[in-house]
């Protein structure tokens, strides 16, 4: 196996978090409007950093896993937790309620 050359991502772990296989994933990628044609092969090389990734490919996974961008290069799913899935969820809401959410996520971590 090829040592990593390239900067570590969360794509595997998203992917399995989700129980996709590679192939699976690739099929989704190609299911996507305007999707992107990537191998399972080479999805498993970005996935190890033997393989060099674009933009438009890592936007094409992050809407195939429904994860933000962001996700796939700093987070692990399993790691992050409830955290993340918090944010998520304030994100679904409507800005009003969303301002009601952070002003009381404020008020409960003050020291």
């Amino acid at each position: 196996m090829k040592k990593p050359t390239y900067r570590r991502t969360f794509i595997r772990e998203w992917r399995e978090h989700q129980g996709l296989s590679l192939r699976q994933l690739a099929e989704r990628l190609e299911q996507e409007p305007g999707g992107k044609t990537i191998s399972h092969a080479s999805l498993g090389r970005i996935e190890t950093g033997v393989q060099a990734y674009t933009q438009p490919i890592l936007e094409a996974i992050s809407a195939a896993l429904n994860v933000e961008l962001f996700d796939l290069l700093n987070v692990h799913p399993l790691k992050a937790g409830q955290v993340v899935d918090m944010v998520r969820l304030i994100k679904t809401l409507d800005e009003s309620r969303q301002a009601q959410a952070l002003e009381y996520l404020r008020f409960l971590t003050r020291k």
